[in-house]
């Protein structure tokens, strides 16, 4: 849970209760996960409503007593999708999720997950089950309903080989999953001079994670080229609301620094020609840049409402916009420009713990350390569940994907489960090292005389472990 109030208290307080002091101990010792209790306004969000709004009419329409009146139920929802969680002196915050739900709905039909009339259709319920490891749930529709994830697991179970861990399907299926779920970053620094291991080997590009197939790849840029161009629509959109410098608290033309007001239009003495009789008026003018969503002070390098990637929109967006990266639901897109189809270089930490199974070598190999990969790798297990039971319902038994999500769960628990069983049998040997050491330091030293030498002997009573 949370000490303290959220957006409240910088600092709470714990109090614990009936609890061992060793408990409390490892407890405040230990490295526990952070907690990020953020909401997050998002086109999942906005597929769960609607499939739940789905539910209640279909059950006002067969007759059934609701537990709520329609009419109250869209009271309690509709603020949700048009009150911003926050103010702001010179965001327009109202406007932007206003037309941020609008945006969302056309992103859900693009994607295939409604109709005209705002119904589910397609895959939308899987989508809908996974909305809180988002993109992924969009893009494994994706992957689904084109049928690439069957012919890619089809044919890699053709030069799959029993005895050869890496060509199995489930480290195949981890190989694609990893760009989508629980995604690292390559470590910052990767140690040239690694000791050498002769087996527990990772995978052969580490810490660098495989290349997508081509077919697949191709459909993931497809997809965050879809994403991109859209949230530049948005961004449009919501900016054509206000005009630069109609509006001097929301400080288009004010310089962040000293203050003061970059001025917009001709020189106040008033313009240079005469429109009518001047010949270099009309070039003039029609080379001018018309931005409507870009900061003037970036536009002044000549740039326009084309942005080259999220990071130049999210920097160069003016102030009546709030985004930031989590405003974009695309997958592995490089932080700053790069070359088309490109994606930001990932880590293979998941691969290469599926091939050898250890998670004290992901330190070496991709600087993770043992806290947070097994934090990552229950996360990354309940995901892939979640997804095997959503397949459950509506693919055969026999499915390919189907059975692969299911075999790799299974793994992943078996992996778990041994590294749990290894640390509770070590446990007792460690407890009666360490109450052996403490018992140590805690008894008083004796003197010997030996000739003319002080020796200080420590005794330490025998302790016996069952």
């Amino acid at each position: 849970g949370r000490a303290g109030r959220r957006g409240f208290d910088l600092l709470g307080q714990v109090v614990f209760l009936d609890m061992a002091f060793l408990k409390i101990r490892s407890l405040v010792a230990s490295d526990c996960p952070p907690l990020t209790g953020e909401f997050m306004l998002s086109p999942s969000m906005l597929l769960r409503a609607l499939h739940e709004w789905e539910i209640v009419t279909l059950e006002h329409d067969q007759g059934n007593e609701l537990d709520r009146e329609k009419s109250e139920i869209i009271r309690c929802i509709a603020p949700v999708f048009s009150t911003p969680f926050f103010r702001s002196k010179q965001a327009s915050l109202e406007t932007q999720v206003a037309y941020h739900t609008r945006f969302s709905v056309d992103l859900l039909f693009k994607e295939r997950l409604l109709n005209q009339n705002g119904y589910t259709r397609g895959l939308a319920n899987f989508a809908s089950h996974l909305f809180d490891i988002e993109p992924a749930n969009f893009i494994l529709a994706r992957l689904l309903g084109k049928g690439l994830l069957h012919k890619y697991l089809e044919r890699e179970q053709k030069r799959m080989i029993k005895g050869q861990r890496r060509t199995h399907l489930t480290v195949k299926l981890t190989s694609i999953l990893a760009w989508f779920l629980c995604r690292k970053r390559l470590p910052n620094i990767v140690p040239k001079d690694r000791v050498p291991r002769k087996k527990h080997l990772p995978s052969a590009d580490s810490p660098a994670l495989p290349a997508l197939p081509p077919a697949i790849a191709e459909e993931v840029v497809a997809y965050n080229e879809s994403v991109f161009e859209h949230v530049q629509e948005l961004a449009w959109t919501v900016a054509s609301t206000e005009k630069i410098g109609k509006d001097p608290q929301q400080g288009d033309m004010e310089m962040p620094l000293s203050g003061k007001t970059f001025r917009s239009g001709w020189d106040p003495r008033g313009e240079p020609f005469d429109k009518e009789k001047s010949e270099f008026a009309p070039k003039l003018i029609k080379q001018i840049t018309r931005y409507r969503s870009r900061s003037p002070f970036t536009a002044i390098t000549g740039d326009g409402d084309e942005f080259t990637c999220p990071a130049d929109l999210v920097s160069s967006a003016r102030n009546l916009l709030h985004l930031d990266m989590n405003t974009f639901p695309t997958v592995a897109v490089p932080m700053l420009e790069a070359p088309a189809g490109s994606f930001e270089p990932s880590n293979s930490w998941m691969v290469d713990f599926m091939i050898h199974g250890k998670i004290k070598y992901l330190w070496d190999d991709n600087g993770i350390d043992p806290t947070k990969a097994y934090f990552l790798i229950n996360k990354f297990k309940e995901a892939v569940k979640k997804a095997s039971t959503a397949l459950g319902y509506f693919a055969p038994e026999d499915d390919i994907v189907r059975k692969t999500f299911k075999l790799l769960h299974d793994e992943i628990d078996k992996l778990m489960k041994e590294k749990t069983e290894l640390h509770e049998a070590a446990l007792p040997k460690l407890l009666c090292d360490l109450g052996a050491q403490a018992a140590a330091f805690a008894a008083p030293p004796r003197l010997a005389k030996r000739r003319r030498f002080r020796v200080v002997v420590s005794a330490a009573p025998s302790l016996e472990c069952m």
